[in-house]
């Protein structure tokens, strides 16, 4: 095959064409990435659950804890989805947001509203003020993540945002080697001196809406001076990222470190900053450690202190997390540690809308499967208690060949089941344990719905960018359906 320099050497048009389709390859190329999802909540525990969840089916999950910052968030993280708790006050301000509709390189937002009351009114109301989707409490993990994947596969945007370049920093400050370096220095010192040290590292909240213009330069060195203004002589900064900055602390406890950090959290909060001709406000999170509950290597003080900064962002911003907050968390019962610390079978179940009664005849189980669309149905007995469950198999080789049945000859009386309030890890256990495909989840006798296999993996299932990334072939755009719960139906009960 001619290679590109003897393709030019043949004509300059077909250069220009190869050049071209170089182009669009590197486009195609770039847009490939994780779907974005904003939550806005002012429940901080459903905020680090719910991103933790999401971050493990490898979408990059951003959340803020009131309205204010989703607008700013919405403007500097331009996300794909945005996931409102309405019970947030002025949560109807976010899904009515203008910066919805000016998405750099996408039509809009796609919003989807997690409601208490799923009942018509409510439903209209939602979607009069602007949602796309409902999804009611109690909120399943499994049920959010097929409404996500929904609203990747039908916002099908011409075109999706290019990587963001970091630019180097015009602060002077030393970046994250210096940093360590710094460090080292003074923990050398501390085990001769036997005092403390300590670093405050702290991130401004959604610093990218200012883009990448001059205007960020500003406004990084704006917060710069704040900080230095409330620092003591001993203190250093260091800048180890383009949003980010550290001070070390020497001679400082933890507790020492975490009342300065809240100090100048609550100083910048209450500042106003210019950017360009307009008058603003800014946050920051902050994260603090010390080398008596890091130990004195400043790579592990680093990396916690930096775990730290995260638990605060994912906690929503505006925040300052120590060691006594992580611990707090995990004392409270929190996920901060394990993944599905504090998952239930019923956070992940299927819910099952359609029950039948064992004396439901075959006729009428045939017509709920293929009215429902259903791969199994839970069957109860004349005291209104889980009996079995009939799966499509038995419809499919026995019902359809012997219509005389009922459902109690049909029903799998050894179908496995377990406890709605039964860990996540018990779950996953039940599953190494039993060959099984599906099992049952109830609570108190009565059939809540089901957990398969499938369902496991799809927890951890990469989702595909290019179900939502631009596409070169004509694909007609997917309208938008509102999801809604379906009513519990009961075939064929016993009156």
């Amino acid at each position: 095959m001619a290679s590109k320099a003897a393709a030019a050497a043949m004509s300059p048009k077909v250069n220009a064409l190869l050049d071209f389709l170089s182009v669009i390859q590197q486009e195609t190329f770039m847009q490939r990435r994780p779907l974005r999802v904003l939550l806005v909540s002012q429940d901080r525990s459903f905020l680090r659950r719910t991103a933790e969840f999401l971050s493990a089916c490898r979408i990059a999950a951003y959340v803020v804890a009131d309205a204010e910052q989703a607008e700013w968030a919405l403007a500097s993280r331009e996300p794909d989805i945005v996931v409102v708790d309405t019970a947030m006050p002025k949560a109807w301000s976010v899904l009515q947001s203008p910066r919805r509709e000016r998405h750099t390189t996408q039509a809009y937002v796609y919003a989807i509203a997690i409601t208490d009351d799923d009942s018509p009114d409510r439903v209209f109301e939602a979607l009069a003020g602007g949602a796309d989707d409902i999804i009611p409490r109690p909120l399943r993990f499994t049920e959010l993540l097929v409404r996500v994947r929904s609203a990747a596969r039908s916002l099908e945007v011409e075109s999706r945002l290019y990587r963001r370049v970091g630019r180097r920093s015009t602060s002077g400050l030393g970046n994250s080697g210096v940093l360590l370096r710094l460090l080292r220095e003074d923990l050398r010192d501390a085990a001769t001196t036997g005092n403390e040290v300590s670093v405050a590292l702290f991130d401004i909240d959604y610093a990218l809406r200012f883009g990448a213009d001059s205007g960020f330069d500003r406004i990084v060195e704006q917060v710069t001076s704040t900080i230095s203004g409330e620092m003591l002589p001993t203190y250093r900064m260091c800048q180890p990222s383009v949003d980010q900055l550290a001070v070390l602390l020497p001679n400082s406890t933890s507790d020492e470190a975490y009342q300065w950090a809240e100090e100048v959290r609550q100083k910048i909060a209450s500042t106003e900053f210019q950017h360009a001709d307009t008058t603003l406000k800014l946050t920051v999170s902050g994260g603090v450690a010390a080398s008596a509950d890091s130990g004195p290597i400043a790579e592990e003080m680093w990396e916690n202190v930096q775990e730290r900064l995260d638990f605060a962002k994912n906690s929503g911003g505006n925040f300052v997390a120590s060691l006594r907050q992580l611990q707090n968390e995990d004392a409270a019962g929190g996920s901060h540690g394990r993944l599905f610390d504090g998952t239930t079978t019923s956070d992940v179940l299927r819910p099952a809308f359609v029950h039948l009664s064992t004396t439901t005849p075959a006729d009428e189980v045939i017509a709920a499967f293929a009215k429902h669309d259903l791969d199994v149905a839970p069957v109860l007995d004349a005291q209104r208690q889980f009996a079995g469950a009939i799966t499509r198999d038995v419809v499919q080789n026995r019902a359809v060949r012997s219509r005389e049945l009922t459902a109690a000859e049909l029903v799998d009386p050894n179908f496995p089941q377990m406890d709605s309030n039964a860990s996540f890890s018990e779950l996953v256990n039940f599953f190494a344990e039993h060959p099984t495909p599906c099992v049952a989840i109830v609570d108190h006798g009565k059939p809540l719905g089901f957990v398969s296999r499938d369902d496991l993996a799809l927890l951890s299932e990469p989702l595909d960018s290019s179900s939502y990334a631009e596409s070169i072939d004509d694909i007609p755009t997917t309208e938008f359906y509102v999801v809604s719960r379906p009513q519990l139906l009961e075939v064929g009960a016993e009156a």
